[in-house]
């Protein structure tokens, strides 16, 4: 029997002060195998993505959802005061369609690992197959 599966989970990370480095990949959205219909491809529900500077001084933070050679900026350039967590999203959640690439980087080229972060989501798979 196919029905929907929900799977709920954590990306931790320590990004790296690259834009689009792998160390600041925090979840990319599985694709479906074959040619499925839009009702049936795979989706996340991002409901939350907090940062915290580790670092005694101000840290700028960015943040961008790519899907291919389309990218969309979430944050660009926020300014993370020191020694405290930060949630990037402020209660407001969205949706990373199939194949959708979160990432998030720093301004910091000196410190070493001076950002942590986490993003919590939802994954939907309308097409799970169950035993019954």
């Amino acid at each position: 029997m196919l029905l929907p599966s929900n799977i709920t989970s954590n990306s931790f990370k320590s990004p790296s002060n690259i834009e689009g480095d792998s160390a600041g990949l925090m979840y990319t959205v599985p694709v479906s195998v074959g040619t499925p219909n839009e009702h049936e491809k795979k989706f996340a529900l991002v409901t939350s993505l907090s940062v915290c500077n580790k670092t005694s001084s101000d840290l700028s933070v960015w943040a961008k959802i790519t899907n291919g050679s389309t990218s969309v900026s979430l944050l660009h350039g926020v300014v993370i005061p020191p020694n405290i967590p930060y949630d990037l999203i402020h209660g407001n959640k969205f949706v990373l369609k199939e194949g959708d690439a979160l990432y998030v980087w720093h301004n910091d080229g000196v410190n070493p690992n001076p950002l942590d972060a986490i993003l919590s989501y939802t994954l939907h798979v309308p097409l799970t197959t169950y035993d019954i």
